[in-house]
């Protein structure tokens, strides 16, 4: 059953997290002069109308991208970040927000191409409205995770591929693992972001410790947990960004960043970041824990 739409939940403090760090693996790949392509395996609609009834409804942007917007800093770790979230704001209200597949589009060039994702029907009819101008980018409708293990290795042989489901069907904890594993075959080199939300019932726990049962290495991991989460997050106390293959020194600059967001979002939160590799299973509960 496909329910699941971005709307309720546009800007929230995992938009935050997540976009922010999608921009800074992009910016390093858009410093070669050699094309490279982005893969966005549920894309969502690519933009969002924050004055709508359903983000009003919820909203979790209140909590998430507004007391970054309120306080913009030119030279903190988000401001090229903030900065996109303002061209697609030109009364410099906050109206608008840029999903991952229109900050892609915001940073890469002609030549780069953009490979859109959406199962959901309408969804996947708004993401073909807004994108229908962007000549270097192919709107799709299909599974993102067949598609992701389909389309890989680019032809580019460059690129970053996003994994982002809603997590709201809760087999996909077990599906990831096993389609990450299948496009790291076909592409060893690839370079891979994976979102997933911290819930109480542990779903990402148990993702984790899938993926550190696999043969993949090189996994840097950056997680943001509220203290005391807002009545209005449905449960998420937490936000993950693991990245497969990170660019070299990455480890820096995604601690300064995750530390920067938890230190300033409305709810007190931790950050952590860490290498996937360095965590060990605990004997007493099977679960991951830091070494």
């Amino acid at each position: 059953m496909l329910s699941y739409q971005h709307i309720y939940h546009a800007g929230n403090f995992a938009d935050v997290q997540k976009h922010a760090v999608l921009m800074k693996l992009l910016r390093v790949l858009a410093q070669k002069p050699q094309s490279f392509a982005y893969l966005d395996t549920h894309a969502g609609r690519g933009t969002y109308d924050l004055s709508t009834d359903e983000a009003q409804k919820t909203g979790e942007f209140r909590h998430g991208i507004l007391p970054f917007w309120k306080n913009r800093d030119a030279q903190a770790p988000l401001a090229d970040y903030l900065e996109t979230v303002a061209s697609f704001n030109a009364d410099g209200a906050l109206k608008n927000y840029p999903g991952s597949a229109a900050i892609a589009r915001a940073i890469m060039r002609p030549a780069d191409r953009l490979l859109l994702v959406e199962k959901h029907p309408g969804e996947y009819a708004e993401l073909q409205k807004n994108f229908a101008a962007a000549k270097n980018a192919e709107t799709v409708q299909a599974d993102g995770f067949q598609y992701l293990v389909d389309k890989v290795p680019f032809a580019e042989r460059r690129g970053l591929v996003l994994v982002d489901p809603s997590y709201e069907i809760k087999s996909e904890y077990a599906e990831l693992p096993k389609q990450l594993v299948r496009a790291l075959k076909k592409w060893p080199q690839g370079q891979f972001m994976v979102w997933y939300p911290l819930l109480a019932a542990g779903g990402h726990e148990n993702m984790l410790l899938a993926l550190r049962k696999t043969d993949i290495t090189n996994m840097l991991v950056s997680e943001i947990a509220l203290t005391a989460p807002p009545q209005d997050t449905f449960g998420m106390y937490g936000s993950g960004v693991m990245i497969v293959n990170p660019p070299f020194g990455f480890e820096e600059t995604l601690r300064a960043l995750t530390q920067y967001i938890a230190d300033r979002l409305a709810a007190k939160s931790t950050a952590s970041v860490f290498w996937l590799d360095n965590r060990k299973i605990s004997p007493e509960t099977g679960r991951l824990s830091r070494i």
